[in-house]
């Protein structure tokens, strides 16, 4: 009989539910790729025609809360965080960012124009107007604000009790036993893993294409491996190396270089219709943001609340990860680094991109809704050909291939600290290294079997449906917050 012991400081319960979600959500996936993701998009579509009001409501809720709380007396507490090392501002935008925006963001800043462009709202002259705000609305405030939620709620447990372990019953339950403590953390991992998943799959192919185009190479499944084992072989380093000697690092890089790639484009090209063009909707989203929140709309429940899903299902990991680097921060620069830091960001890469890419359109350079109407080129394959269009196109496309490799290898990075995170028993406990790396090959090799398999749909909408027992499990992190605010007041 074999006899496996496991480290004492480990969860049991973590690790078990870890699997069970791996070999369950594979098993149901692989055995029917096409009909799993129909499936679950059915039960997506039913919650998001259902909840779209709550949704609306929901975003809107959780950044005003996050405001007052900011605001109030609580915000100015210093978070001290046992075992944990404080890092310099830059260093800490720096990885609150990249965890927080993956290549995807790269992706839906060149390409998310055209859904709305190419779907104006009838009676409206101000379609393009709309459509360069429109994916502002989605990246700003509000998806900062729900992936922060957790963050607060988890630091202001942490700092009435050093020893909670980093999972929603950690801060929900006084008792770590017992069934709700199974469903809790089944969302929390739920999320986490299939977070994982979709992140690979929307920025795989995008990094591929960009490899492709490059070398004038065949997309192949062989180039899509080693594209894989790169990448993973990059995550395994930067988190045996800890997150002040490889993942700070990593993403300290990354910003810097997503910094030049996108002041450059704004230098060498149509520098003032970028500027003009981006603070234009800037002003009309700040301006309609109570509208944009709360007004059912043309765009609201395809895309508003599923962005609005997105967020929240993957705040558990995001939330969980910007604890640990947040040591020393007090909680109102811990809220208004990511709503402004975070924000300002995404302003930057969307009005360059976007603006590039509607530039191009109406200068007969690349007819961009053309393409995407007819379906010529896969939106991944549109979004390189737009990089490659720019002067000097060559020199932003191996900059822009670089930038998606780091992106996505942050954002796993972080994935795999934060499971061996939650693995741990007590937060104080640091994860071992080989601990760290076995989640990022895992955390890599499971969902890229299922994207080369065809399954990469049922990862995305099983993670929005996620998002919907979450808004609930977020109710009860908001009163925690407040008690534990009152507490730590009386204290």
């Amino acid at each position: 009989m074999i006899n496996i012991k496991l480290n004492p400081l480990w969860s049991k319960t973590v690790l078990a539910i870890t699997f069970s979600f791996l070999i369950i959500l594979s098993s149901y996936v692989l055995l029917d790729p096409d009909g799993s993701a129909k499936n679950l998009l059915k039960i997506y579509n039913f919650f998001a025609s259902n909840f779209e009001s709550f949704f609306l409501y929901f975003g809107f809720a959780v950044l005003i809360i996050l405001i007052v709380i900011a605001f109030s007396p609580s915000g100015a507490k210093t978070i001290q965080l046992e075992g944990r090392k404080s890092y310099s501002y830059f260093s800490w935008y720096s990885m609150l960012f990249a965890t927080g925006m993956g290549a995807a963001l790269l992706y839906w800043s060149t390409y998310e124009w055209l859904v709305y462009y190419t779907n104006p709202i009838e009676n409206n002259n101000q379609n393009l107007l709309i459509s360069r705000a429109y994916p502002l609305f989605h990246w700003m405030f509000t998806g900062w604000a729900l992936y922060i939620l957790p963050t607060v709620a988890f630091v202001f447990s942490l700092m009435k009790n050093s020893n909670t372990p980093l999972t929603f019953s950690g801060i929900l339950l006084s008792k770590q036993s017992g069934i709700l403590r199974v469903v809790l953390d089944v969302f929390f991992i739920g999320a986490i893993l299939t977070g994982a998943g979709v992140g690979l799959a929307l920025s795989f192919p995008l990094m591929s294409a960009a490899i492709s185009k490059i070398f004038g190479l065949n997309q192949t499944l062989f180039l899509d491996f080693l594209m894989l084992i790169l990448c993973m072989l990059i995550v395994s380093i930067s988190v045996y190396r800890g997150l002040e000697n490889g993942i700070k690092k990593l993403s300290n890089f990354n910003i810097i270089l997503v910094i030049i790639f996108l002041l450059l484009i704004l230098i060498t090209g149509p520098t003032k219709y970028i500027i003009i063009n981006t603070l234009e909707p800037v002003a009309y989203v700040i301006k309609n943001y109570l509208n944009l929140s709360l007004v059912k709309s043309q765009y609201s429940l395809d895309w508003t609340v599923f962005y609005w899903a997105w967020y929240i299902a993957l705040a558990p990991a995001v939330g969980a990860f910007i604890v640990n680097i947040s040591n020393d921060k007090t909680i109102r620069e811990l809220i208004f680094g990511a709503l402004i830091v975070g924000s300002l960001g995404t302003i930057f890469h969307i009005g360059i991109l976007s603006n590039v890419s509607i530039y191009f359109y109406e200068n007969g350079i690349l007819n961009a809704p053309k393409i995407f109407t007819d379906g010529s080129l896969s939106s991944h394959a549109l979004v390189i050909e737009t990089i490659s269009s720019l002067d000097f196109g060559n020199i932003f496309l191996i900059l822009f291939a670089i930038i998606a490799v780091v992106f996505l290898c942050t954002t796993y990075d972080s994935l795999s600290y934060i499971l061996a995170t939650a693995s741990m028993k007590n937060f104080k406990d640091t994860p071992s290294k080989n601990l760290r790396v076995f989640f990022a090959v895992i955390l890599m090799i499971q969902p890229a079997l299922i994207m080369f398999l065809g399954g990469k749909d049922a990862f995305m909408w099983l993670l929005v449906i996620i998002s919907v027992p979450l808004m609930f499990i977020y109710i009860f992190l908001i009163i925690s917050i407040f008690k534990n605010a009152i507490k730590l007041r009386k204290s």
